[in-house]
């Protein structure tokens, strides 16, 4: 609930499509997009998930009851896997039937992140890195595209990783997918823009990636004591701030960069993990 503080309703009748929304950093990012007005459509793999997600229709309404607002927010969740080549069409679907064909905010947070290691590299997981990190993002946005359900000032966010930049033998593909999800963020931003007379339906629509350093996520958390040692030793000891990230940390930078304010920032690499990757 720490995201869910009293923000400024500057997302009001917005929708957001965010993947992998049912926990960690895609949860909070829905959670501080919601508290600001801004419906949600939020995928995720099981069906179990699934009330995870609508779950935060009750936190929502708890939060605007205690601050006397009112708010016509509505979170829907979708079994989805981006592994899936009807992934696309299904989120489009469920837009046209609840969300009035209506996109606002596109959060690409679902990623493969298996570990495949140098020497054991199958082509089925290379096929499958590619298609969870690179193939169903660009699907998703031509569907929108396609459909003109993307608004003017639209945003499209690419969740990235620090292992764009700092590489690791264990984690090829992931590196190289997330380093491939910056490069779609520049070429949307220069298309979306306002630059092209065929996209003008959605101009002053930015493009953004976040590199997203060592995060308290279920997931890490799950990993082997030793193995998180490592991780720790890797990350935390090269950041200015030198302690595990929240999810909430990241959601509030996603959360500007959806916010008006940010307008001016596109096609860039925002760094959302405490110093680790510094850029400029």
């Amino acid at each position: 609930m720490a995201s869910l503080r009293i923000r400024e309703q500057d997302l009001t009748d917005k929708v957001a499509v965010i993947t992998g929304a049912s926990r960690g950093i895609g949860r909070a990012i829905a959670l501080n997009l919601a508290s600001r007005g801004c419906s949600i459509l939020g995928t995720c793999v099981t069906t179990e998930s699934i009330a995870l997600i609508n779950s935060m229709n009750e936190e929502i309404d708890t939060h605007f009851r205690s601050s006397s607002r009112t708010h016509n927010v509505k979170i829907l969740g979708i079994s989805c896997s981006i592994l899936s080549p009807t992934c696309a069409q299904t989120i489009v679907d469920t837009l046209v039937e609840n969300f009035s064909s209506r996109v606002d905010i596109f959060i690409n947070n679902a990623s493969d992140a298996r570990d495949a290691a140098l020497g054991e590299l199958s082509v089925e997981s290379i096929q499958e890195s590619m298609i969870s990190n690179i193939q169903t993002p660009v699907l998703i946005v031509e569907e929108f595209v396609k459909r003109k359900m993307f608004q003017p000032e639209s945003r499209i966010i690419y969740i990235s990783s620090v292992r764009s930049r700092q590489p690791w033998s264990g984690q090829l593909m992931y590196a190289a997918g997330k380093s491939a999800g910056e490069s779609l963020c520049r070429t949307w931003s220069m298309a979306f823009g306002g630059k092209e007379e065929k996209f003008s339906f959605m101009e002053g629509t930015t493009a953004n990636a976040v590199t997203v350093g060592l995060t308290q996520t279920d997931s890490v958390m799950k990993c082997p004591p030793d193995m998180l040692e490592v991780f720790k030793e890797e990350f935390i000891t090269l950041q200015s701030s030198p302690k595990f990230g929240q999810p909430e940390d990241v959601a509030d930078v996603v959360g500007m960069l959806c916010s008006r304010d940010a307008r001016w920032i596109t096609g860039t690499v925002v760094s959302a993990s405490g110093g680790g990757i510094k850029i400029g």
